[in-house]
């Protein structure tokens, strides 16, 4: 298991990757599987996948749960897809928005009033 982040508390890819916790054993010789909950801009995941076939594995491939292609800024393409979906953001089955409706049992689309209230919570 590997995991990086390039979000931090933002909805947002700084861009800046970091690696959180790094492989356990080599890749090299091995097929590796990345598997994603969403594919959005792409910077990320470019970086892993990189840094990945760096390590001379015998094959890496990307497996999404989510992909937006339309959001994307880096050459990735997942070898398999759960559903690709257009550019809205969306929360549950893990994926949050400032740390709330992660728990959802579904994906969606938060409701405008979801944005409008934590505009008057910032303000």
């Amino acid at each position: 298991t590997m995991a990086v982040t390039s979000y931090g508390a933002s909805t947002v890819s700084s861009g800046v990757v970091r690696v959180v916790k790094d492989l356990d054993v080599p890749a090299e010789g091995k097929h590796v599987l990345i598997v994603e909950d969403i594919v959005d801009s792409g910077l990320t995941l470019n970086y892993l996948a990189s840094n990945l076939r760096n390590r001379k594995p015998a094959s890496v491939k990307i497996c999404t749960l989510l992909d937006k292609p339309d959001r994307r800024q880096a050459p990735v393409v997942p070898d398999y897809n759960g559903f690709v979906i257009p550019d809205k953001f969306v929360v549950g089955y893990g994926l949050d928005y400032r740390e709330r409706y992660r728990n959802l049992p579904f994906v969606g689309v938060p409701k405008d009033r979801v944005w409008n209230r934590d505009s008057e919570e910032l303000a």
